[in-house]
């Protein structure tokens, strides 16, 4: 009678060891899938929100860039729309690189206001359109600029600073 005892007391540990069902298996694996995919998409939506910041911030600078070449004109709100709207680059020059994009800057002088409204939009520039052959050589004409909405718009007011009377600080 001992010797039963031992033998079903040696085989009690063996049968609580026991191993891991494939059913078993498949739920855990489910589980963490369910739970996995949520987080590549949060992943995946910091990647484009980073890009989308990076290019906003870059569009700014670059407005606020041609907002302080404006101011450095020092020209009358008469010179200014004479001067009209300009394209930087021109259109038919290619594009700068900035931070791996192309980008073009408008400046448009909204006529009729008073004080002078100036406006400053960022576009990136897209692919290019067409090659124009001239004298000078070959010009390449982008997809951009018109047919897109601008990155960012500036506005500012522009009036015309004259001194009437300067006197000395006592």
């Amino acid at each position: 009678m001992a010797r039963k005892e031992l033998y079903s007391y040696s085989l009690m540990p063996f049968k609580m060891k026991r191993a891991f069902t494939y059913i078993e298996l498949l739920i855990t694996l489910t589980i963490i899938g369910v739970l996995f995919v949520p987080v590549m998409q949060l992943f995946s939506h910091a990647l484009v929100a980073s890009s989308t910041s990076q290019d906003l911030m870059t569009a700014t600078s670059l407005a606020r860039w041609e907002m302080e070449r404006i101011k450095n004109l020092n020209a009358t709100k008469q010179r200014l729309s004479e001067i009209g709207d300009i394209w930087y680059p021109a259109m038919d020059k290619e594009p700068f690189e900035m931070n791996e994009m192309k980008w073009r800057i408008k400046r448009q002088i909204i006529e009729g206001t008073d004080p002078l409204e100036v406006r400053v939009h960022v576009y990136s520039a897209g692919d290019v359109r067409e090659t124009i052959k001239n004298e000078e050589g070959s010009a390449k004409v982008y997809i951009d600029s018109e047919e897109n909405r601008p990155v960012i718009t500036l506005v500012t007011l522009f009036e015309d600073m004259f001194w009437e009377e300067v006197r000395p600080i006592k």
